[in-house]
């Protein structure tokens, strides 16, 4: 498709859970469902039907909503659940929870009831008005029992920003590194790939002079350089020297 359209596009790659700032402002909510399951909605029955703990999580900004195990140890007084049980739906109100959270849930929580076959009984509650025995905890275990993908399995504590450089000019591809610390678009050369780690995501920038071998390569070495980081699940754009990216020039100096 790139080759198609003349290079022009600018590529990025994204990873569940650690979607750029760029990425998920396309959209008005995100929601991670747990994978290899069949959906529900067509035929629902209370015997079939497995059940899904939703969380959602977040601000007037964004709010987040992410399957998690149906355990009560995921359960967080300061965030919003929905538990779908199919024919039978409720909405658990942490005591903590901001209006965005709520309202968010509540929407998608009327939006599951519509899509019931029948009327699916409903229910709202607030974590601080119900007792132990309510029977929205017997569908909780008490501890996780299912194996998720967890988004905060990496995380990046240095945060200076660090310049390689990627030339056949020697007559062999050499990667290096170019500097640390503050970056200007005036570390950028013309003839060859840089690779620009922020610690947030990472920047394949090919220079309008490089080489076939250099363009070929670029988006290799990128993807073997993270794969020896701490973070290897970091949001990469690969851009063209002079392609219009803002969140770019963000992040370069002067």
């Amino acid at each position: 498709m790139d080759t198609y359209l003349d290079d022009v596009p600018i590529q990025h790659r994204e990873v569940q859970g650690h979607e750029s700032e760029l990425f998920k402002s396309y959209f008005e909510s995100l929601t991670y469902l747990h994978g290899g399951a069949e959906s529900g909605f067509n035929h629902v029955t209370e015997k079939e039907y497995k059940p899904r703990l939703l969380h959602f999580h977040g601000d007037r900004r964004k709010v987040y909503v992410n399957e998690v195990p149906c355990s009560r140890d995921r359960l967080l007084s300061g965030d919003v659940f929905i538990l779908d049980l199919g024919l039978t739906l409720y909405q658990w109100n942490g005591s903590g929870s901001n209006k965005d959270e709520r309202f968010k849930a509540l929407q998608y929580f009327q939006k599951l009831k519509s899509e019931r076959p029948g009327k699916a009984k409903a229910e709202t509650i607030d974590e601080e008005s119900i007792s132990d025995e309510h029977p929205f905890y017997k569908y909780l275990n008490e501890s996780e029992t299912e194996e998720f993908d967890d988004a905060e399995d990496f995380s990046t504590v240095d945060k200076e920003k660090e310049l390689f450089r990627l030339s056949d000019a020697s007559g062999k591809l050499e990667f290096k590194k170019e500097k640390t610390g503050e970056v200007k678009i005036a570390d950028f050369d013309s003839s060859d790939v840089f690779i620009l780690d922020t610690k947030d995501q990472l920047f394949v920038w090919i220079g309008k002079g490089t080489s076939s071998n250099e363009r070929k390569n670029a988006m290799t070495y990128a993807h073997n350089y993270l794969m020896k980081t701490n973070d290897p699940v970091k949001p990469v754009s690969c851009i063209k020297e002079n392609s219009k990216s803002l969140v770019f020039q963000e992040c370069l100096s002067g």
